[in-house]
């Protein structure tokens, strides 16, 4: 059943009523112009259409004053409640409510972020969202935009060196690179570079993929080579060989964080310029509008302000 008479609407422009809310506010032609960005013929014409649709002055002049007149004043509340509703629908403020969403997520991480993020993330969540169900999916570096494309997953977090048109990538930390090491095994000074490094047998992680990765494209630039002789499936790995062999691991400062209870370790910040690490978030451009999508991005973005953030 129809119960709206479409037609009556054609007499109807919604830029009307944002005139005229902003004239019973200023109660000044000049100033509604200048509050709507507009000139003050474009807002005169608009007061005529008003008085016309209306029937109704809804402005009078009182001495050197422009005052509402009285119905003006009584549809007031109701012109911007609908003003204000209007804004919502456009905006998708009014229909999202975290505490009332009851579907999963899919997300991915990989092992050192989810160790970091998901702890903080899940508290957040619970107390916000706790109809949400969230699954964080292991996905391989290599391939989580192309999941994102597919819609496999709805948001990824990572290092995202080449992103395309369709992505929208938004910075969430850059991290520094550190040496791991047994001291009692191996012995270097406390503010080694990458040069001092070349002379250790290394052992590296590909969990990021295959191929040349940052540290040796840096040592490839200084002219230099390392001598991997062991390559680790995951980088939570390595702590646990490093301490039994004289190995030396070069890893970004946030996997490292998670070997800080091995005591018997030593971690030491590598300070070159040239490796740095930026890690973000990327969701696809189809879910921009998308107020759940848009929720987990913020959350994800406030969580990373307080985890990864080193304190002042």
């Amino acid at each position: 059943m129809n119960d709206i008479d479409h037609s009556l609407f054609r007499r109807l422009d919604l830029n009307l009523l944002v005139a005229f809310d902003a004239l019973v506010s200023e109660a000044s032609v000049t100033r509604a112009a200048a509050r709507l960005c507009i000139g003050q013929p474009a807002m005169s014409h608009a007061l005529a259409r008003l008085r016309e649709l209306f029937n109704d002055d809804i402005l009078y002049r009182e001495g050197s004053a422009m005052l509402p007149t009285g119905r003006a004043r009584s549809l007031a509340p109701a012109v911007r409640e609908l003003l204000l509703s209007a804004r919502s629908l456009a905006l998708g403020e009014a229909s999202f409510d975290p505490a009332r969403i009851n579907e999963q997520f899919q997300i991915a991480l990989n092992d050192p972020l989810e160790a970091l993020l998901l702890p903080a993330l899940m508290a957040r969540l619970r107390a916000r969202a706790p109809g949400l169900q969230l699954s964080v999916r292991p996905i391989p570096a290599s391939r989580q935009l192309e999941e994102l494309d597919a819609g496999t997953i709805r948001l990824a977090v990572g290092h995202f060196p080449r992103v395309r048109a369709v992505h929208e990538q938004t910075a969430l930390y850059e991290a520094g690179f550190c040496c791991v090491f047994n001291p009692a095994l191996i012995t270097l000074k406390d503010q080694p570079s990458l040069a001092d490094l070349t002379g250790l047998p290394h052992i590296h992680t590909s969990y990021t993929g295959d191929g040349p990765g940052m540290i040796d494209r840096a040592l490839h630039r200084r002219g230099l080579r390392r001598q991997v002789v062991a390559h680790a499936a995951t980088p939570l790995s390595i702590p646990f060989v490093v301490k039994q062999s004289p190995l030396v691991a070069v890893l970004p400062e946030l996997v490292t964080r998670l070997f800080t209870t091995h005591r018997d370790l030593t971690i030491l910040p590598l300070h070159e310029e040239d490796l740095r690490l930026p890690i973000s978030v990327v969701i696809h451009r189809r879910d921009t509008s998308d107020p759940l999508t848009g929720f987990m991005r913020e959350t994800l973005l406030e969580i990373a302000h307080s985890v990864l953030t080193p304190a002042s």
